[in-house]
């Protein structure tokens, strides 16, 4: 069963070669997952952020959606 795993982890492309714009895709959803939960209530009662990281989050999406318009579909 071991090598089974093994063998799965070994077959994922890395991500310096899968397409450009595929990375760039997985790299804006991350961002978007990040704004929806830095976006959403605390349930721990922790610190709401001061606006800064989310501005920053915001500003690389940004960049990141700009840059995906550029690439091609062979890219």
């Amino acid at each position: 069963m071991a090598a089974a795993a093994a063998s799965v982890y070994t077959l994922k492309m890395p991500e310096s070669d899968k397409p450009l714009r595929e990375q760039l895709d997985d790299a804006i959803a991350k961002v978007r997952r990040e704004l929806e939960i830095l976006s959403a209530p605390s349930s721990i009662g922790g610190r709401p952020d001061d606006g800064s990281v989310i501005a920053a989050l915001e500003s690389e999406l940004a960049q990141l959606q700009e840059a995906r318009a550029g690439v091609g579909p062979h890219d």
